[in-house]
């Protein structure tokens, strides 16, 4: 009798063992797959939305699926089973699963969304009549305006003004002269021609000064209003010293932003700073390397009375024109984003109008990387991109 009950005790004793042996088996492929597919998703998302950045003007519905469904393959998921949409902030516009549509993006589409699903076996709930568990994931990716660029990150002490890369295009040349002066030349050489000197559409930058109202957050800045060559000699070999954060774009009569980086600077270039440029492009050259940099573009430029209107106090509670908490006396440009120039040429003696300058073509860059909110505005196809996940 006693034989009897230990034998139904240990009949029992393993089913619940292999019960729980079953679930754990279950629970671990399930989160597996999960995993793989998210990973899929997360891929397959920004694949897509780097292809939507990259070729904005001409790029397809189709070419995109294509992407998507490239780096689901690649990551272990199966197209067949993924869907996937063109997003317009938060409203599905089109859905481009399995599309072979030569249609351009929707206008104004800036997120690429993807949904990857699987059906596997299961052990466990063939117990509770359940064979199968349906696995999903979703991802989705943002496009926009880059935000920021950390430090040594080919930042280039150049301010363009927005409306040069407004009317620009990839291919475009653009010259900046040793003065007030901005050239657009496009590939038939007719030129578009910026600037004056009441208002200079270009700007030589102190990158070891640079004023943010967030700085608490993202760190102090204002080190050295009085810069030395050798200083401007390190930020062209070796890049900017710290990150620059472009901040939303303002267009008058629309108020001033004040979020983004306010960097200390004066009108033109600098040609003791053009010999520099001109060493490090041929540097990079000899290296087999294209001379890219990050020129910062600006929407507008304050004096010291400007910025104490935008910041009334400095320096925590006391007032900005009061001692040490003053702004120096100098001009500063509103960084709004960046844009990708190869520099095919630099000039370094003349006259300051059609004599010293810097020549380059504007490329269509994109990057993975922080996404600027707010800051797009109409014909900026050729600021800097940026693809990051959201979701």
């Amino acid at each position: 009798m006693r034989r009897g009950q230990v034998l139904v005790l240990v009949v029992i004793g393993l089913v619940v063992l292999l019960a729980f042996v079953g679930l754990a088996m279950d629970s671990s492929r399930v989160y597996q797959t999960r995993r793989l597919l998210q990973n899929a998703a997360d891929s397959a998302a920004v694949a897509g939305a780097l292809e939507l950045a990259t070729n904005w003007t001409n790029t397809t519905q189709a070419s995109i699926w294509d992407k998507i469904a490239q780096y689901l393959q690649a990551n272990g998921a199966e197209p067949s089973n993924a869907r996937a949409w063109l997003v317009r902030d938060d409203i599905r516009v089109v859905e481009i699963s399995q599309s072979t549509s030569s249609a351009p993006p929707p206008s104004g589409v800036n997120k690429v969304e993807v949904s990857a699903a699987r059906v596997i076996p299961v052990l466990f709930a063939n117990f509770l009549g359940q064979s199968q568990s349906a696995i999903s994931a979703r991802a989705c990716a943002l496009v926009g305006n880059l935000r920021s660029l950390g430090p040594r990150n080919n930042v280039v002490p150049i301010a363009v003004h927005y409306e040069v890369v407004r009317d620009a295009r990839e291919g475009d040349t653009l010259i900046l002269w040793d003065g007030y002066q901005v050239t657009v030349r496009l590939p038939n050489d007719f030129e578009f021609n910026y600037g004056d000197t009441g208002n200079p559409y270009s700007g030589w930058l102190n990158l070891a000064w640079i004023h943010n109202r967030d700085e608490a957050v993202i760190g102090y800045r204002e080190f050295d209003e009085s810069h030395s060559q050798a200083n401007v000699n390190d930020w062209i070999m070796n890049g900017n010293p710290y990150p620059i954060f472009a901040g939303r774009l303002s267009v008058p009569p629309s108020p001033p932003s004040t979020d983004g980086d306010f960097i200390m600077g004066d009108p033109g270039i600098r040609t003791s700073g053009l010999h520099t440029l001109k060493f490090k492009c041929q540097q990079l050259i000899a290296q087999g390397k294209r001379p890219v940099f990050f020129f910062i573009v600006f929407d507008r430029f304050f004096n010291r009375d400007g910025m104490r209107q935008l910041f009334p106090y400095h320096s925590g509670e006391i007032p900005a024109s009061h001692g040490d908490c003053d702004f120096p006396n100098s001009l500063y440009f509103h960084a709004v984003g960046f844009v990708a120039i190869e520099v095919t040429e630099v000039k370094t003696s003349g006259s300051s109008w059609k004599g010293k300058y810097v020549k380059g073509i504007f490329l269509n860059f994109v990057q993975t990387g922080e996404v600027g909110v707010g800051n797009n505005f109409t014909g900026d196809d050729e600021m800097v991109k940026a693809v990051a996940l959201v979701e």
